[in-house]
């Protein structure tokens, strides 16, 4: 895995002089859309993926889940910053298809116009935003949103930055399949805007190189943003482990966290009840996280600790159950119970670290695997499931 130590980015590409505040707005957007998931009831079969259930692989993500804002603006429309401004501007654009482009560039004030197709005559259309020492904040103060042009394919605003930023994210999760081809496709499909193929070539590029960077830069971080955790929560437990290379470097071996509120709200409310697995680390970065779950008063899933291996083994998993163990102040395991899948090195870390605590198999992956053997047996599930909710061998 990639060092824990500084990396030197002299000389190479860096993000976007813009991305801490881009990384804000983003965090604000995902604040406010965030839903909890319902409760878990003791009688409703839980439905399991299309994958699991037909056996089919995954295909790769619509264009339609392109994350994007409505593309609304409006007089006094107020917005966290200028990178934030921007973006509706461009939401706009994409969603108007209109050739859109910016005509004021100062620090505190911005400005776009809609200069129509490239026969040189303009539009009507123009909006202005600036931030104001009486309200310090950015609000748009000119809004002229009628158009005198007719959409034709053009949009000035739309550059490489831009079209990397659009498909920064798809890239990193399925880099084989958004090639420039597929970026073009895309852009005129859905939005019903031209781009040539370099333009999308060196977006692809461009956004590459923001994921390089982006992987080594959060490594070299990684100290950092553990002692932030701990600042911001305080008697939390934060270990980051490394090894040493042939260099002299430390190394990312793995990362554990466990926040003191969490944990006390656990231990004071939820059930003695604790699930483990893990997954794998998707894109460039391989490697597993391992997770602890309680269930709340409400029976929903309640997210205890957390960790980050290079590997699912014994070894890792006697590291992760022994920080558990140790955060949570199970002792020997005595009067709680244990969930997990039938992972070898977790199986024999919660025997080593918990011999006395009662250890129950999931109920989803006992029916993956019969699902495997005998997957033509249509009515097997619900079987299973009124087999796992009985109380006693009779019933």
């Amino acid at each position: 895995m990639a060092s824990v130590v500084d990396v030197d980015a002299g000389g190479g590409e860096t993000f976007d002089e813009e991305a801490e505040e881009r990384d804000q707005v983003e965090i604000e957007q995902l604040v406010g859309e965030f839903v909890d998931e319902s409760s878990v009831r003791h009688d409703q079969i839980p439905e399991s993926d299309d994958e699991e259930e037909k056996g089919l692989k995954k295909k790769p993500t619509e264009v339609t889940h392109i994350r994007r804002g409505d593309g609304s603006l409006y007089k006094n429309q107020t917005f966290l910053n200028d990178v934030a401004f921007k973006d509706s501007v461009l939401d706009y654009a994409l969603k108007t298809g209109r050739n859109i482009q910016q005509y004021r560039y100062d620090k505190e004030k911005i400005g776009f116009k809609c200069v129509g197709s490239n026969d040189g005559e303009g539009c009507g259309w123009k909006i202005y935003a600036s931030v104001l020492p009486s309200d310090n904040v950015w609000k748009v103060r000119v809004f002229v949103e009628n158009h005198s042009c007719v959409p034709n394919g053009e949009c000035s605003m739309l550059k490489v930055p831009h079209i990397a930023r659009l498909f920064v994210d798809k890239i990193r999760e399925e880099p084989e399949y958004y090639m420039p081809m597929k970026i073009e496709e895309v852009v005129q499909e859905k939005w019903r805007i031209t781009v040539s193929r370099p333009q999308c070539q060196a977006a692809r590029n461009k956004a590459m190189k923001w994921i390089e960077y982006e992987y080594d830069h959060q490594f070299a971080r990684l100290r950092d943003y553990a002692a932030e955790l701990i600042g911001s929560n305080k008697d939390s437990t934060v270990v980051i482990d490394t090894l040493r290379n042939k260099k002299g470097q430390d190394e990312f071996n793995r990362f554990y966290v466990c926040f003191d509120n969490i944990r006390r709200t656990w231990k004071e409310t939820c059930r003695p009840l604790i699930g483990l697995d893990g997954c794998f680390v998707k894109h460039k970065i391989k490697g597993q996280v391992l997770v602890a779950l309680g269930r709340d008063a409400d029976n929903a899933i309640y997210p205890v600790a957390w960790g980050v291996v290079q590997v699912e083994n014994t070894d890792n998993w006697l590291w992760f159950v022994r920080m558990v163990k140790k955060d949570l102040g199970l002792n020997d395991g005595e009067g709680f119970i244990l969930i997990s899948d039938r992972q070898k090195g977790l199986i024999s870390a919660v025997q080593q670290e918990l011999p006395k605590i009662e250890h129950r198999m999931c109920v989803r992956h006992i029916y993956g695997n019969l699902k495997k053997k005998h997957g033509s047996k249509s009515d097997m599930k619900p079987y299973i499931w009124r087999l796992a909710w009985s109380y006693n061998k009779a019933e």
